[in-house]
């Protein structure tokens, strides 16, 4: 593809065809940073800035963020994230699902529940993509970690609750919140996590099991059933749906699907 590539720029040069689309060396991107060739990632991304005079869209920027999370770098994410609000290009669900990518890559549970404050103060809501990948950064024993993944799950509980009670603008892959057998298994290895906590003494178990442990319960039993005096106390402000956000769901979240292949489904995508 690179030399297709290069076949591409050499005849829009010559005034024989157009140049190469962002698209198209976004392609050429991923499949030189899936096959590991970080020097020639670099080439191509040089290339597009001399044939575009740009530095991308933002499937490009959430390319370099994958890179950045396989390796769990959270703090050159952060700079990924300044470099598109400075370009204009305002990250979207996957931009900060990939960046609590890393914080799961790390089991930076503090770090991860910052990153959902953050997204939602740019009025980017969570998907169950995203709460899936905090959960997973939870794991790692500790007891303030599992009174994080508690809070994530209470949150996640409320917004698939609105869901359900108020419907869903945009395609479900893109936008749902609700709970899949991926988060039910996250939350049952999480309840497990607490009754360790309580074992080692970290926590009464009295106290756990009547406060940290409902919400990662309540997220569980999760049911699409949920009775209609409490979906009408619900109020609705369903956000437009952005056709651009959802142009490119598909190829973002199998980006995803490639960062977190070979650590335990860290996300489900």
């Amino acid at each position: 593809r690179y030399h297709y590539l290069l076949l591409q720029i050499t005849l829009a040069n010559e005034g024989k065809a157009d140049k190469p689309p962002v698209n198209v060396f976004n392609t050429v991107v991923n499949t030189c940073e899936v096959c590991g060739e970080e020097d020639l990632t670099v080439k191509v991304l040089d290339l597009m800035r001399e044939t575009l005079e740009t530095e991308g869209n933002i499937i490009t920027f959430n390319i370099a963020l994958k890179r950045l999370a396989k390796a769990g770098n959270v703090l050159a994410c952060e700079g990924i994230l300044i470099a598109m609000l400075n370009e204009g290009i305002e990250p979207n669900v996957v931009s900060y699902t990939t960046v609590i990518g890393a914080c799961a890559k790390t089991k930076n549970a503090p770090m991860a529940s910052v990153w959902l404050q953050r997204m939602r103060s740019r009025n980017v809501s969570p998907n169950y993509h995203t709460y899936n990948t905090a959960l997973a950064a939870c794991l790692d024993g500790k007891l303030e970690s599992t009174f994080i993944a508690s809070k994530i799950a209470t949150e996640m509980v409320e917004d698939a609750t609105r869901e359900l009670a108020c419907g869903l603008k945009g395609i479900a892959n893109y936008k749902s919140a609700l709970p899949d057998t991926y988060t039910k298994f996250l939350g049952r290895e999480l309840m497990k996590q607490l009754r360790e906590n309580w074992r080692n003494g970290d926590i009464d178990m009295a106290l756990a099991k009547t406060t940290t442990r409902v919400p990662l319960l309540k997220m569980v039993d999760f049911d699409k059933e949920i009775p209609q005096e409490a979906l009408n106390s619900i109020q609705c402000d369903l956000p437009e749906d952005d056709e651009n956000e959802s142009s490119d769901q598909d190829y973002e979240f199998s980006l995803l699907a490639e960062l977190h292949k070979d650590d335990h489904r860290t996300a489900m995508v």
